[in-house]
């Protein structure tokens, strides 16, 4: 369906309920990169490169992945090294090379191993001692935990080079691994630094205080740009808090849960037609001139959707003189929301119109780059005209993801996941519980009534 709150073509779907259906232009999937845990590297140098040629059969494009990453790490300036994990040498009871949980685990099993990836990770096979799982005691506040700024920019640059690398590979993964990285290496000269200003200020904001200005300009401007399109102000976002906490908490209206308003009402999906919680009949969406597809993201999902709009929008000035050379960027106007830069001209419509003047963290850019998608299992879909935070199990759902329980990472590293066993030994425990109790209580009242009788109580 065409969303009414939008003055371009960008279409939604009542059902199951997606608000931004800009993901099916991404087209075929080649591969992965994935990123976990290298802000703690245990007190070393070493980094960890999991999956490769094992995710995608031997296809070529993830291990020349897995190559790049060890190929690009060998010149880091810092002294921190990436390398094969050694998890990579170990296989399930399936034959296949263990994941660690993350979205590559998904894309392998939905493919059915046709596409793979790698992951970048500061732990080998065991997870870093105090990872303690996206709660304010992961913060750099916390006791527990050392963050090394030194890793995360190191990082950041290698993910940056690998992902040149990775767009320099051609469709027959001719290009060697060195080519590729020298290529990447060139693209990119300077690494990230641990203490420019860019980076110094989103460390604060993402591992000592969720609350920083920064988050709350941005989420500021997108709060503003959203009540303009959709006539809605939803309020900001839910924090991340100080320190910051990454719990991500329930899943419904408050917390990123897409839902659309129909007639008057609110709904987590709609199936027109069909009967509502009051037993009434769902008129069909756009009846209603105020009819519209809403979505209330975390502050700090409004914050890294406005600074994905910001930088990438401030890449579309790189334009060249008639004798080849870069032109030097335009002066950004101000603006407090899209609204106010509907005059600007350093915005090239006419080579596309994704370049639309957008309003991000207080600057005119040009393009609006950035969208949200559901953070939520494929099995799971929002139940049909019905409230937000209610979901079903999908018809066609084969099973392949955990769904209810956490991603673990294999039965045999890191984690040992148990079978349930059934109620069976809560019912023996119990009633062997209650025969030992009776039992004590029998004794103690024959032995106070032998002591009584005689006479030494």
């Amino acid at each position: 369906y065409k969303k009414k709150d939008e003055a371009n073509t960008q279409r939604g779907c009542l059902h199951p309920l997606r608000a931004d259906l800009t993901f099916q232009n991404l087209g075929q999937v080649r591969g992965m990169i994935a990123v976990d845990q290298v802000a703690n590297l245990g007190g070393s140098k070493n980094l960890y490169v999991h999956g490769g040629a094992a995710t995608d059969g031997e296809s070529g494009y993830a291990g020349f992945l897995s190559e790049v990453i060890v190929e690009l790490s060998a010149s880091d300036e810092g002294g921190y090294v990436a390398q094969a994990s050694s998890v990579q040498d170990q296989e399930d009871d399936d034959g296949v090379s263990p994941l660690p949980p993350t979205p590559l685990s998904s894309l392998v099993q939905l493919s059915s191993s046709a596409v793979g990836g790698v992951v970048l990770t500061g732990y080998d096979d065991v997870f870093v001692a105090n990872s303690l799982y996206h709660s304010h005691l992961d913060s750099a506040s916390s006791k527990y935990q050392t963050i090394d700024k030194d890793a995360i920019a190191s990082a950041a640059t290698l993910i940056a080079r690998t992902a040149i690398a990775a767009a320099y590979q051609d469709a027959n993964n001719e290009v060697d691994s060195e080519t590729a990285s020298n290529y990447a290496s060139q693209l990119i000269p300077e690494p990230v630094s641990s203490s420019s200003a860019t980076f110094t200020t989103l460390y604060k904001c993402l591992f000592e205080d969720g609350n920083c200005e920064t988050f709350l300009s941005y989420g500021t401007v997108e709060r503003t740009n959203d009540a303009l399109r959709t006539g809605s102000d939803l309020g900001m976002g839910v924090p991340l808090g100080t320190p910051p906490s990454y719990y991500t908490s329930i899943y419904d209206s408050s917390n990123g849960q897409a839902f659309l308003r129909a007639s008057g009402k609110y709904y987590g999906s709609l199936m027109v037609d069909e009967a509502g919680k009051d037993t009434e009949p769902v008129k069909k969406y756009g009846v209603d001139d105020e009819d519209v597809f809403l979505v209330r993201p975390s502050l700090l999902e409004m914050s890294i959707f406005g600074l994905l709009n910001n930088y990438l929008g401030r890449g579309s000035f790189v334009e060249q003189s008639e004798d080849g050379s870069e032109q030097d960027a335009p002066a950004l106007a101000t603006c407090k929301s899209t609204k106010d830069c509907s005059s600007v001209s350093y915005c090239n419509l006419e080579s596309s119109p994704s370049t639309t003047p957008t309003c991000a963290g207080g600057s005119c850019v040009c393009g609006a780059r950035s969208h949200y998608h559901p953070a939520l299992d494929e099995a799971l879909t929002a139940a049909a005209n019905v409230g937000t935070g209610m979901f079903e199990i999908g018809e066609e759902d084969e099973g392949i993801s955990a769904l209810y329980t956490e991603p673990y990472w294999s039965n045999y590293v890191g984690v040992r996941v148990y079978n349930d066993a059934g109620n069976t030994p809560g019912v023996y425990a119990s009633s062997l519980g209650a025969v030992f109790a009776l039992a004590c209580i029998g004794f103690v009242w024959r032995f106070k009534k032998t002591m009584v009788k005689e006479k030494v109580y």
